[in-house]
């Protein structure tokens, strides 16, 4: 799990040093198409039967829809913001999952999950510091990834006891690709002239950032093959420190005292509302 943390870091950093020299549109479509690809491929050595594996189609559309939300999102801002910023935003998702649950699904939610919420706003608001003139309108995009994420999250959950995973990580990419070339076709006066302006070397940061994103996908399967998501999701934060090494060794930044607090917050916050997840999914033993 902590190395597919590094390899996302990794994958953000790629797309932190391309910049708006690839249009987003391309880059989202060479991240999806070489997913899916390199998933179909896999599937194909397995066996045609494992595509039958797919569990509720309709999850599975809303699952790639709320992936591919969520990947716009955290490149556009990562485009505007700092890596380790946008990558401490969109690690509110337990936050957002909990007001979820609170707010659509009318679940109890307790005083002490309350508290890490209102913890993890605060640690938000640390990092961003309205009307400091640092951040704009742009932190939602970060804010939306972590939504989307939390979404994404539950219906992951639902799909995990139904469909094979690699199944669905193939839908997932085939899905998003499809709706991708869909807007390319759509605005091809627009996108194509652009993306031919695109150097080979930006093309290949694209190939890169593709690579190291599946390949954190295939560790993060294999990571759950063999423990639980609540116990693999606190090590999930190790991002924040990988993203801010990155951050540091590529483009020189290193955040200030104020934004590493707000970071501290939102990673003490987060862990903790995982861990209050799973101590109250987890039975109780029986008294002696």
């Amino acid at each position: 799990m902590i190395a597919t943390t590094a390899t996302f870091a990794a994958s953000d950093s790629v797309v932190k040093l391309i910049g708006p020299a690839v249009p987003l549109v391309a880059l989202l479509l060479g991240r999806y198409s070489f997913q899916a690809i390199a998933l179909g491929i896999w599937q194909t050595r397995r066996g045609s039967e494992r595509f039958r594996d797919a569990g509720v189609l309709k999850l599975q559309l809303l699952r790639a829809l709320l992936l591919l939300l969520n990947s716009a999102c955290t490149f556009v801002g990562l485009r505007y913001l700092p890596l380790p910023v946008t990558t401490s935003l969109a690690m509110m998702a337990p936050l957002i999952s909990t007001l979820l649950a609170a707010i659509l699904l009318d679940e109890d939610v307790s005083k002490r999950k309350w508290a890490l919420v209102v913890m993890g706003f605060i640690g938000m608001l640390i990092v961003v510091r309205p009307g400091g003139g640092d951040f704009t309108w742009i932190v939602a995009f970060p804010i939306g990834a972590a939504t989307t994420f939390a979404c994404f999250q539950v219906v992951s959950s639902k799909l995990s006891t139904a469909g094979d995973p690699i199944t669905t990580n193939f839908i997932t990419a085939l899905v998003a690709s499809i709706v991708l070339a869909a807007l390319l076709w759509i605005d091809q006066a627009n996108l194509l002239p652009a993306i031919s302006k695109v150097t080979a070397g930006r093309l290949l940061a694209v190939l890169v950032m593709a690579c190291l994103a599946t390949f954190g996908h295939l560790l993060m399967l294999q990571a759950l093959r063999r423990t639980p998501l609540a116990v693999l999701t606190p090590f999930g934060y190790a991002q924040l420190a990988f993203a801010t090494l990155f951050s540091w060794a590529l483009f020189g930044n290193v955040p200030d005292r104020w934004t590493a607090l707000g970071m501290s917050v939102i990673a003490m916050s987060g862990i903790g509302t995982v861990m209050l997840h799973a101590r109250a999914r987890s039975p109780r033993t029986a008294a002696p």
